[in-house]
């Protein structure tokens, strides 16, 4: 939860059946043989039948995973990439959630009555969780009832009575603790059963950090995501500065909630049943992708007004059956000054776009479906993800893959590259998230599995910005800042909803998330706690290993030469010192 610093203990530390241990990883070997009894067609000679991969399958892991891949199966030649999970009925606990009436939840909005691509597999909204998961004696208040303000800040909050969305626990004879033990237990019943052996093959990751801390939820904004694939609808340049994608428009905003005002308009470019799927932004630049490969690019530092440049990745072709932007990032080219944009679509294309001409300068043809891509901070790699199982590092002038990582079993969409050049995450549907070393493609470093949900997004924190963390957004509820330094520990956040996006300001101070639940939702600001306290330290003379000890992306004493960072080493000192106290 939100409440204080560091929220209690992660649920799935104590579950059942979950190997006790803690050291936050799994073995390689045991992970690589899992895998390897776990894929599927895409290791498999093309003449074999679909059954004889399964039962192969089964009998090298001694478990059933018919249903999933029979689901799969039927779900296969559907344009878009819908949720294939087998989702068991709901325990007896809640055997009557599942008949809940819609008019205990807000009306939908334009974009989700007619937009919105759903999962079968989300969770539950929390008003009608709590509507019929509560005895009807003691009567008490729903959730319906709330008035949420229109912000709550760190202030607001008393523990676990009164929480970081607006939610008053004391008088509804529950515990917010309490609640969120048992959404979790009955989301943990509904995960199929491939997931289930995931989580006892590989151990929990102690949630033991203190990283971050809530700052404030403003619950004004409303980003919305038209496919519950695609959570990158969130962007931001400053605190000043917070971008959200919600239907045919991108809104700008800040920390403090002012009232949103329209950056990117496409309702005059969008057909009424397109929505923008994901913007991404650095510096003065502001890309935004669309439905049908639409996409425009904004000039954040000219005159307010002024009208944003708006293309198509592909032009209006019989055979492409989806040309979603699943996915995009900016990097900076070795050879112009003008930042490039990578375009990750559903055409299995990904596209190099100069910003600045608006001109695709490379193209390149995947097997299928690209979700996501990740540039090397030199420039020279590129990490790519999609409707296949393979992690595919590839040359970025030429787009061709030199490494092919076999570490997932299911389809990835989200991948990161850390600026130290070296570590490389990615993040799948099988609930795995797993880092590799760049001087190393044998073996991945360590894989880690997500608090409960789907991890649908990552983030390296930014080159400076204090002890190095990666951030796993779900697709629900949590967000995972795990410890980047040794990948065995991190600090689980929770609250209620569909995370719509995640999001580090330039100097890696704020992480912004947008929630998206219809009720509770809002932007929530994360802040770094205690980086001053833990990193400003003087040198050693005894002990010289202990000085040569790397918390950030880079030493110390490099950071201030640093391309990337932001600010300078003073500035650095200074963050999060309490000066509360301090008398003038």
């Amino acid at each position: 939860m939100l409440s204080d610093s560091r929220p209690p203990t992660s649920h799935g530390e104590g579950e059942a059946g979950v190997d006790d241990d803690h050291s936050g990883g799994i073995s390689l070997a045991d992970y690589q043989q899992y895998v390897q009894a776990t894929s599927s067609t895409h290791a498999m000679d093309e003449g074999d039948s679909m059954a004889v991969q399964v039962q192969s399958a089964m009998a090298q892991n001694q478990t059933s995973y018919l249903p999933f891949l029979t689901a799969a199966l039927d779900h296969a030649n559907m344009p878009y990439h819908f949720s294939t999970a087998h989702v068991p009925g709901p325990p007896v606990l809640m055997s009557h959630l599942s008949s809940s009436g819609s008019s205990l939840e807000p009306p939908p909005t334009l974009q989700e009555a007619h937009l919105s691509i759903h999962d079968r597999g989300s969770f539950a909204p929390i008003t009608t969780f709590f509507h019929y998961f509560t005895p009807q004696k003691p009567t008490v208040p729903g959730l319906d009832l709330i008035e949420v303000p229109r912000s709550i800040t760190r202030d607001d909050l008393q523990g676990d009575s009164y929480d970081c969305q607006g939610i008053d626990w004391s008088v509804r004879n529950i515990t917010r603790s309490a609640m969120r033990t048992k959404r979790f237990e009955y989301e943990s019943e509904k995960l199929p059963p491939c997931l289930k052996e995931v989580r006892k093959c590989i151990p929990p990751t102690p949630n033991t950090d203190n990283f971050f801390q809530f700052r404030r939820n403003n619950t004004t904004p409303r980003a919305f995501f038209p496919h519950f694939q695609l959570r990158n609808v969130l962007a931001a340049t400053s605190r000043n500065d917070i971008y959200y994608a919600a239907g045919h428009k991108v809104f700008r905003t800040d920390a403090e909630g002012t009232p949103a005002d329209v950056i990117v308009d496409l309702s005059k470019r969008l057909a009424p049943d397109g929505s923008i799927t994901t913007i991404a932004s650095t510096d003065n630049v502001l890309i935004a992708g669309a439905f049908e490969g639409e996409y425009a690019i904004t000039n954040l530092s000219s005159t307010y007004g002024s009208p944003c440049t708006f293309g198509r990745t592909t032009d209006f072709a019989a055979d492409t059956k989806s040309r979603i932007v699943n996915h995009m990032h900016l990097f900076e080219s070795r050879r112009t000054y003008s930042p490039q944009a990578v375009l990750c679509s559903n055409d299995h294309r990904l596209q190099i776009l100069d910003c600045a001409t608006n001109t695709f300068t490379h193209s390149y043809l995947y097997p299928a479906a690209v979700n996501c891509a990740a540039t090397s901070p030199n420039g020279r790699m590129r990490v790519v993800v999609g409707d296949f199982q393979e992690t595919l590092i590839t040359n970025a002038e030429t787009g061709k893959p030199f490494e092919t990582l076999n570490s997932h079993t299911d389809d990835a969409f989200a991948c990161a590259w850390a600026d130290d050049g070296i570590h490389v995450a990615t993040a799948a549907q099988d609930s795995t998230i797993v880092i590799w070393d760049a001087r190393y493609w044998e073996k991945p470093l360590t894989v880690i599995t997500s608090e409960l949900s789907v991890p649908r997004s990552l983030h390296f924190s930014p080159v400076g910005s204090g002890p190095r963390v990666l951030v796993a957004a779900e697709a629900d509820d949590y967000i995972n800042v795990i410890n980047a330094q040794s990948f065995e520990s991190k600090q689980v956040f929770d609250f209620f909803g569909p995370i719509g996006g995640a999001t580090f300001t330039p100097d890696g101070q704020s992480l912004f998330i947008a929630n998206g639940e219809r009720r509770f939702g809002g932007i929530i600001e994360l802040e770094r706690t205690g980086w001053a306290e833990r990193n400003s330290r003087q040198p050693s003379r005894d002990n010289a290993e202990w000085n040569d000890t790397m918390t950030d992306w880079a030493h110390d004493n490099a950071l201030n030469d640093h391309e990337r960072v932001i600010g300078g080493d003073v500035e650095r000192r200074r963050r999060n010192v309490d000066l509360s106290q301090l008398v003038i």
